[in-house]
């Protein structure tokens, strides 16, 4: 790959073919503002109808700025989306780095909580972002953006067991977190579709996490985690007599 320059912008080439120029940033406060509210409106319009209802026209009416704005910082209507999810996953890692704890077991599971919560009070939001993840045409970079919480918290919680001596070393942990962060969002995504409650996606990541993570443990270490796993079962079949 290399770098062109091409007067305002660096165009990138591939094997000979040119891709989108990287968009140039703009620092003054009066382009900030603007670019904020074109953000937190694209996210509005995205919850309420989904990427269909989503027109750089409609974008600029609502957020009250020209069109060669949006353009301007953005490029085009998948580059607005995109600034949606990255400032949207800046904010919850910023969130999760002010706590600064440690991944045990306890702190996995409260942050999964939180998660859940999360998607709660954005509903509308979630339920389109998520969707990126298993559409047949993937978003890369949004979901790029979207997994990195649950790949890095899978891989804290590696790193502390690591150091800890309490797991196995013939299995290949990038595969394993990478199979994990699907299996994660099939969970969120059961959610979104209505298929689960907010408790049983609580339980349902659980559920999720303690069974890749066994992946990972030695035999003698298992033990605790395949009784919790085997009390949050008993719970979600409960929900689900009921």
């Amino acid at each position: 790959m290399t770098i062109v320059p091409t007067g305002d912008v660096a165009v990138q080439e591939t094997q000979g073919e040119k891709v989108k120029p990287a968009r140039r940033r703009y620092t003054s406060p009066a382009m900030r503002e603007r670019r904020t509210r074109i953000v937190d409106t694209a996210h509005r319009i995205l919850g309420e109808g989904g990427v269909a209802a989503l027109t750089i026209r409609r974008l600029s009416d609502e957020a009250g700025v020209a069109q060669r704005t949006i353009y301007r910082l953005f490029g085009d209507k998948d580059g607005v989306i995109s600034a949606t999810v990255v400032d949207r996953m800046k904010e919850v890692r910023e969130h999760i780095a002010r706590r600064g704890q440690t991944y045990t077991l306890p702190v996995v599971f409260s942050e999964l909580d939180w998660m859940v919560s999360e998607m709660e009070r954005d509903t509308l939001y979630a339920r389109v972002v998520v969707g990126f993840v298993f559409e047949t045409e993937q978003r890369q970079l949004e979901v790029r953006e979207l997994t990195s919480v649950a790949y890095s918290r899978f891989m804290g919680w590696y790193e502390l067991q690591r150091e800890a001596g309490h797991v196995r070393d013939e299995l290949d942990v990038e595969r394993v977190a990478r199979d994990h962060v699907m299996h994660e969002f099939l969970v969120y995504r059961r959610w979104v579709l209505g298929q689960s409650s907010s408790e049983e996606c609580k339980l349902e990541l659980h559920a999720c996490f303690l069974r890749s993570a066994m992946l990972m443990l030695r035999e003698e270490h298992r033990e605790d985690y395949l009784a919790k796993l085997a009390g949050i079962q008993k719970k979600l079949n409960r929900i689900a007599s009921v």
